[in-house]
């Protein structure tokens, strides 16, 4: 039998609701520079959609990088050049793109997967997920955008935890610690992950839009000054927008409102 190659499988799943699914079972869904590239252009392309992250299915939602496909760094190559480029352009371009991301994970998450859950802007997962950044076994020097936002979603203890014990981290704690919207049954993970996209699909646009940027904002840190004239010139115009007429119509009728998209 010949070996498939890992891949990206985007899955239309409704108008607006993209599923993408990290497919690379012979590795247990380690992540290549291709799949990390797809990702990559993927949400670069993006313009307002929701997309559901999840895996194939088995034991493992993502094994890391694989570490076959990795190359040999040198030590003065320049950023574009280092062996883990690919995994630093997917994530931050996954954390930039014009769409609200939820990761649906299952199983064990290693490394490379968990900054890509990370890098997601909700996240629900089941009662034995495991995360695990095994850096501090294999050698590696993790990067600093991907330290910070380990940092940022798990909280300093476990992040501590898993880059410098490389432990494992539970779903159960990292839902306590508010990395995890919502913990959910295996059998029902992918249905409410499918809810919860069709629910993030029916808000108006530009509230979604302005929101998800000042949350993501937020969670960097804390907006600068640009970011907070363009979250106050989008909340004025939103009270002259289709889309507060339209909301503010289907509250007088008690209907659920039809917002354009876009």
């Amino acid at each position: 039998m010949r070996d498939e190659p890992g891949r990206l499988i985007e899955t239309v799943l409704a108008p607006g609701i993209v599923r993408w699914t990290i497919s690379h079972p012979r590795k247990r869904n380690a992540l290549t520079p291709a799949m990390l590239a797809a990702i990559e252009a993927g949400a670069r392309a993006l313009r307002g959609e929701i997309v559901v992250l999840d895996a194939a299915a088995g034991p493992c939602f993502c094994a890391g990088y694989d570490l076959d496909a990795l190359p040999e760094g040198q030590v003065d190559a320049p950023a574009a050049d280092a062996p883990d480029a690919p995994l630093i352009t997917a994530s931050a371009a996954l954390q930039t793109c014009d769409a609200l991301v939820v990761a649906v994970v299952h199983g064990e998450v290693f490394g490379a997967g968990v900054e890509l859950v990370a890098a997601c802007d909700v996240r629900l997962a089941a009662p034995g997920v495991r995360f695990t950044v095994p850096a501090a076994r294999l050698g590696v020097v993790y990067h600093a955008a991907g330290v910070a936002l380990l940092r940022r979603v798990f909280g300093p203890a476990l992040a501590r935890r898993m880059l410098l014990a490389a432990d494992g981290i539970t779903a159960e704690e990292a839902h306590r610690a508010g990395a995890l919207a919502r913990l959910h049954p295996p059998d029902e993970l992918a249905r409410a992950g499918e809810e919860l996209a069709a629910r993030l699909r029916q808000g108006a646009p530009q509230s979604l839009r302005a929101h998800r940027d000042l949350l993501r904002a937020l969670d960097r840190g804390g907006p600068t000054a640009e970011e907070l004239a363009a979250h106050e010139r989008a909340r004025r115009v939103a009270y002259t927008s289709d889309d507060f007429r339209e909301g503010r119509a289907a509250a007088r009728e008690r209907r659920s409102p039809r917002f354009r998209g876009g």
